[in-house]
């Protein structure tokens, strides 16, 4: 076993997955182990700037994000807008490097992935050398990941394997071995419950039209109990707490939570945006989805992956209400999709990743 090693862990605070990926990755490193957020105020103004910019689009204009997201997809403007970010946050990264001086970096994100891999392209043959890898957080290749500097890549399937192993290098190691969450995700025990339990979601930042949900579950004449939670939105919870008294089923709102895989087992069905991580944690929760407002791009393909491998249902074109009666009501289909889940499960992904990396310096 590796001692003394010291490990960079390099996240973005581009809604909460990026940072919980590192997080979840950083429990299982012996030594001397930091998780930087790259996207930071103290880390670079332009950085955060950044992060706001991309944020404020995902909000205001998803379609020209959803454009851009399949634009920059193509490998020739891929390349070009890899270079392109890189330079600007080069200077960033080549100060983190300095002041930490690792023996590894893990990029949970592609940005600080892209201003690494400049790094080492230009300092090729510096007597300072780390090991790069890149941990993807989706159920989806993007060209804006692919860089030739990195020396391992770890991906959530197979098919993603085989798609970046025709566009890599000889020497780049790629690992199918699924996405990090928490350990406690190898822990969870079903909780037993007579009346039928939904939770909803947003992920961390409380996207993805939770009050209109809570409030179409009215229509569904069945007895529920209902968690809705609110994640870091603030606002959101404000007026969720306003909109309880007008539901008619047992409703409990909940903000920032540390115990979503305790709510995940006591829930027959999560109704979420379809968020890499906390598609990730229900599967390992064998919890069935009901998935709606993706936002364009890579969240469109992660829906697409769940409800292709029989664990979710999307509800781009139907009434949440409708399907969640629906499901309700046909108890082989429950049982099914949450078979189906438990199958896309890797609970053990982040202590696998560790361990591969751990082998590579020994």
């Amino acid at each position: 076993m590796v001692k003394n090693l010291k490990v960079l862990i390099l996240s973005a605070s581009i809604g909460s997955g990026h940072t919980k990926a590192a997080e979840a990755l950083g429990k299982f490193f012996d030594g001397n182990v930091e998780i930087v957020d790259f996207m930071s105020q103290e880390i670079s103004t332009l950085n955060f700037i950044t992060k706001k910019i991309y944020l404020a689009a995902l909000k205001f204009i998803p379609d020209l994000y959803d454009k851009l997201y399949k634009f920059t997809g193509k490998h020739k403007i891929g390349t070009l807008t890899r270079l392109i970010t890189s330079s600007l946050i080069y200077f960033p990264f080549s100060r983190l490097l300095k002041k930490f001086n690792p023996d590894v970096i893990v990029c949970t994100h592609p940005f600080p992935e892209a201003a690494a891999s400049l790094w080492k392209f230009l300092h090729a043959k510096s007597a300072r050398k780390f090991l790069l890898a890149a941990v993807l957080t989706d159920y989806s290749l993007h060209e804006i990941w692919i860089f030739s500097e990195v020396d391992v890549y770890f991906v959530a399937t197979d098919a993603m394997k085989f798609k970046l192993a025709a566009q890599s290098r000889p020497n780049q190691e790629i690992y199918a071995e699924g996405i990090p969450i928490g350990a406690e995700f190898s822990k969870l025990k079903a909780i037993e419950h007579k009346t039928p339990t939904i939770l909803i979601m947003g992920g961390g930042l409380g996207l993805g039209s939770i009050e209109e949900t809570l409030q179409d579950l009215n229509n569904v004449n069945l007895s529920l109990k209902i968690f809705v939670v609110a994640g870091q939105n603030q606002n959101l919870l404000s007026r969720l707490k306003s909109l309880q008294k007008k539901i008619c089923h047992e409703t409990e709102i909940l903000g920032y939570v540390e115990n979503i895989g305790e709510l995940m087992t006591a829930a027959d069905l999560l109704i979420t945006k379809p968020g890499a991580l906390t598609m990730t944690e229900a599967f390992a929760a064998g919890l069935p989805m009901i998935l709606h407002a993706p936002i364009p791009g890579p969240e469109a393909e992660n829906a697409l992956y769940a409800v292709t491998n029989g664990a979710a249902i999307s509800a781009v074109d139907l009434k949440i209400s409708s399907i969640v009666r629906q499901i309700l009501e046909n108890p082989s289909q429950l049982y099914e999709m949450k078979c189906n889940a438990k199958k896309l499960s890797k609970v053990n992904a982040a202590e696998e990743i560790v361990n591969r990396l751990k082998n590579f310096i020994k």
